[in-house]
């Protein structure tokens, strides 16, 4: 081998060369991907396949090869006697784990023949991680334990299998057409070090490098191309990089003294264009090129929040989206502008038109993003990094004044006195973000923006009615649902079993508006077959959405006793929906262990399975399978009283 870089372009099938072999060495972390990233790298190469599996998404056309991204490897030195390349894994590891993953999802569905899968195998192992080698082993082979090992591999392969089910990518035609293009076009950039390199050091250097610059920059560059003088310039990137950090309230991306220029004293107020911002703008800027140094000492006023103080009130929050996706949104929900896909992969082509020039006016485009920016911010809810136990917030940024002092904080987004109102709305606006843990196709978002648009009643504060926005979402729901289910009833039958009762093929969403309706009808004090938010305790009070993607059956799919399987054991009142990582430790248990692990661990996961908890008798026949069929009948009211 060469003492300088080699860099070798590989297909996936190459990847898994039976005569190589990856290391991952004892200084990485675990396999830590879950739902949102491994169901992004699915949906990435599906759309480069061609497939169409979002609603209103326009058909994708087929890319020749889809490049996967980079492989970072120092070749080990190897005995003389051994055959195989052994590579340890730097940079990459998360994503190549994934694929193993994938792999053996695919070779167990057995569209290819074994000549077509000739010379590829899972050729990844961790160092001192013997688990998680066997983990990975056991499911390419097909080899299952009482126990399994590493539930973040096992909790993978659960999360891939229900995507392709969910997804309608299980079919036998679709899913050879996905194996073939996975092998042979999807390709990875394998990037070796040489020799001497100080691995410690490097791996340090890959994980504080410099981003490339990003499709959103380019296309800020192209948008400020089109102005005609430095104030404008000036004036559309405070904008836009204000409104590019969606980790923060878009007030704070402006300097204090311009924020209430154009946010007013409360930070409330939304200027009425452009040309109104950058007249501020421009006017604050010429102010402090004339000062003196005496008038810029005199004018400094000291501030008793330290810096760390107001980095840590900015930090407090995540955010639902990123920008690349933000931006794809506000151009769907301009009117004038059609047929735009909420896939950032094609963000420069979603704003650039056939000539090479911009599909929208830059000036229009800035405010209005600015617009949405602020309606989201107050809105939609973000990830509380601060509070695990309510995991999302529903606030609006304010400015506090102290004399000379202004300082801010949060507030419900609707008032002290609709706590109610506002609870239902962090909640509603949680089912609909976990229903749908990728960064892309978020049509719920966009649906969301175009409601608080049509029902802003003020512009110059962009206040909403609460009720009306409650509403709104509600029918929003119920209109995913009709989508879903179609005109089919939801009752369950043997000879038709029926959309709902499809085990691990039913939707995330199904499950969490049930839970959201569950939770609303607890909250107001109306009781589910004769359970109370009282009796459900804990399990009702400590309550919230999370990414939970697996499919329980409550009854197992494989009965504890020995006895054979249940009968319809997937119809949907043995159904719920837990995390993958539960769903891989308890499988196999039997409801009463299930119940029993749960109540001493003092928790649910979700309200339909705190509910089927209640229930002493549990099972295939006798009481067990009456008690199934009645929480089943109760359940399918709640979700949709017009169809059962």
């Amino acid at each position: 081998m060469s003492d300088v870089n080699q860099v070798e372009e590989l297909s996936v099938r190459e990847l898994f060369d039976k005569k190589t072999e990856y290391i991952i060495p004892i200084y990485q972390r675990n396999y830590a991907w879950g739902a949102p990233e491994i169901e992004q790298l699915i949906q990435d190469i599906s759309d480069a396949a061609g497939f169409n599996t979002q609603p209103g998404e326009t058909v994708s056309l087929k890319q020749a090869n889809y490049y996967l991204g980079s492989l970072v490897v120092y070749q080990r030195t190897t005995h003389s006697q051994q055959s195989n390349v052994i590579y340890e894994t730097i940079d990459g590891q998360q994503r190549h784990t994934t694929l193993s993953i994938l792999l053996a999802y695919l070779k167990h569905r057995k569209v290819l023949g074994e000549s077509d899968l000739a010379g590829v195998d899972i050729n990844l192992t961790f160092d001192s991680r013997p688990k998680s080698s066997r983990a990975l082993k056991d499911i390419y082979i097909g080899k299952s334990s009482g126990e399994p090992e590493e539930p973040n591999i096992h909790a993978a392969l659960n999360i891939i299998q229900r995507y392709f089910k969910t997804k309608g990518l299980d079919t036998e035609a679709k899913i050879k057409q996905f194996c073939e293009y996975l092998l042979d076009n999807v390709t990875i950039l394998r990037v070796v070090v040489p020799p001497q390199t100080d691995l410690n050091h490097y791996f340090e250097i890959m994980n504080n490098r410099g981003e490339q610059l990003e499709k959103h920059e380019v296309l800020k560059a192209k948008f400020m191309a089109t102005l005609s003088n430095d104030d404008e310039r000036n004036c559309f990137s405070t904008i836009w990089d204000a409104c590019s950090n969606m980790s923060r309230y878009t007030q704070m991306g402006f300097q204090s003294d311009l924020r209430k220029e154009v946010f007013g004293d409360n930070w409330q107020t939304m200027p009425k264009s452009f040309d109104a911002i950058q007249a501020k703008h421009t006017s604050k800027q010429q102010k402090q090129d004339a000062m003196t140094l005496r008038e810029i000492i005199d004018n400094k006023t000291p501030s008793e929040n330290t810096d760390d103080e107001e980095r840590e009130k900015e930090e407090r929050f995540g955010t639902v989206i990123d920008f690349s996706n933000f931006l794809l949104h506000v151009l769907k929900l301009m009117p004038e502008i059609k047929g735009v896909s909420l896939d950032d992969k094609k963000l420069l082509d979603a704003f650039i038109s056939k000539d090479n020039g911009l599909r929208v006016e830059t000036k229009t485009f800035v405010y209005e993003l600015l617009k949405y920016r602020v309606l989201f911010d107050s809105y939609i809810i973000k990830p509380d990094q601060h509070n695990e136990k309510r995991k999302w917030s529903l606030q609006t940024l304010v400015a506090n004044s102290s004399g000379t002092r202004t300082s801010s904080s949060y507030n419900t987004s609707f008032g002290k006195n609709q706590d109610s109102l506002n609870e239902k709305l962090r909640m509603i606006l949680a089912m609909f973000h976990v229903s749908n843990p990728a960064l892309v196709y978020k049509r719920w978002l966009n649906d969301a923006l175009s409601i608080l648009n049509r029902n802003v009643t003020h512009d110059a504060d962009l206040s909403i009615d609460g009720e009306v926005y409650l509403t709104e979402l509600e029918r929003l729901s119920d209109r995913y649902f009709e989508q879903i289910t179609g005109d089919q009833c939801l009752k369950f039958s043997e000879e038709n079993p029926g959309i709902l009762h499809q085990g691990t093929g039913v939707q995330n969403f199904v499950f969490n508006r049930l839970d959201y309706l569950l939770w609303r009808n607890l909250y107001d004090g109306k009781a589910i077959c004769d359970i109370t938010k009282e009796t459900l305790k804990e399990h009702f009070t400590s309550f919230q959405f999370a990414f939970r993607t697996s499919v329980e059956h409550y009854f197992p799919q494989t009965d504890p006793s020995g006895a054979s399987k249940m009968k319809d054991v997937d119809r949907f009142g043995n159904l719920c929906l837990i995390s993958p990582s539960s769903n891989s430790r308890l499988s196999n248990y039997s409801p009463q262990d299930k119940k029993t692990f749960y109540q001493e661990n003092n928790r649910a996961e979700s309200l339909k399975q705190a509910i089927m908890m209640n229930y002493d008798d549990w099972g295939p026949e006798g009481l067990g399978r009456k008690n199934i069929e009645k929480h089943e009948s109760a359940m399918l009211k709640v979700l949709s009283v017009i169809k059962v």
